[in-house]
């Protein structure tokens, strides 16, 4: 009877080959798994910017708040709570599964678990943040203010929610509140205007591409999480993709530094801006 096996050469080819298809697919699967939680990612910030919007149809288009009471009971007992936007939609939502980015993750294991878990892991640092300073500003570092959808002159061009992180202070928290780029130069002259920061690094309130050894940095772009950019939604309900100099449009983001007298962006352009509710800045201005 003829017996045959393989040589030493034939299993070291077989084996080189193997080695060789595995180095050329893995980064292909890599690729084909962020592109499905980018995906999924996407369709969870369309569905929070659809509940905005069935909010404001019950409201006389009155667009959610970012904050429902005092940030002065933000941190208090259970009873005295301020609930953010998270909360005002849930009615819409009913999961708050979709405060979650699956390019990051949820950061409720950081937190003790509990009846009142929720409020900090998702409540508060939800994958998502709102543009608070345009759409529901934070009136005098105190209250939340609404303004309303049918002053929108560019609904589709309007930001409305985008991937957040806890600015500087904690990259590996999301924020309820995302900053628009360049709002910090332009909340001076607006004196009941307030915008959130780290307290970390200067000109975290702030965008700015080139911010020396701490690196590019945006006030709602996660970082490391989806190659430069970010899902966002806009005010009309549709949601996409974009890098962080397209969402910067209209200032000087990609040449801007926290060592310019206003720390960061200024807004240049504002016919090319993709934040301002009404097409000015009036939106700070009282």
């Amino acid at each position: 009877m003829n017996r045959k096996a393989f040589t030493l050469i034939e299993l070291l080819v077989v084996i080189a080959i193997i080695a060789i298809l595995a180095a050329i697919l893995f980064p292909v699967f890599a690729q084909a798994k962020v592109a499905a939680k980018k995906t999924a990612a996407l369709s969870n910030t369309k569905q929070i910017a659809l509940a905005g919007l069935m909010y404001s149809g019950d409201v006389d288009d009155a667009l959610v708040l970012s904050m429902s009471g005092s940030y002065g009971a933000i941190a208090g007992p259970a009873a005295a709570h301020s609930n953010t936007w998270v909360w005002l939609l849930q009615p819409y939502i009913k999961s708050l599964g979709l405060m979650v980015d699956p390019g990051f993750g949820d950061p409720s294991s950081i937190f003790s678990s509990g009846p009142n878990a929720w409020y900090r892991n998702q409540n508060l640092f939800p994958d998502f943040g709102y543009n608070y300073l345009f759409l529901g500003p934070w009136y005098n570092c105190d209250y939340g203010l609404s303004r309303n959808a049918g002053s929108a002159v560019k609904p589709s061009e309007t930001v409305m929610f985008v991937a957040s992180k806890g600015y500087a202070a904690n990259a590996t928290l999301g924020w309820y509140a995302a900053n628009a780029p360049g709002a910090w130069p332009i909340i001076a002259p607006a004196p009941y205007a307030c915008v959130w920061y780290g307290n970390t690094v200067a000109g975290d309130g702030n965008w700015s591409a080139n911010n020396g050894a701490v690196g590019k940095l945006t006030a709602s772009t996660r970082i490391k999480t989806y190659t430069d950019g970010t899902t966002v939604a806009w005010l009309d309900g549709h949601a996409k993709y974009l890098k962080d100099s397209q969402l910067a449009a209209g200032t000087d983001y990609m040449s801007a530094t926290n060592t310019n007298s206003n720390a960061g962006a200024q807004i240049t352009d504002l016919s090319k801006y993709l934040w301002s509710l009404d097409g000015t800045l009036n939106d700070l201005m009282f």
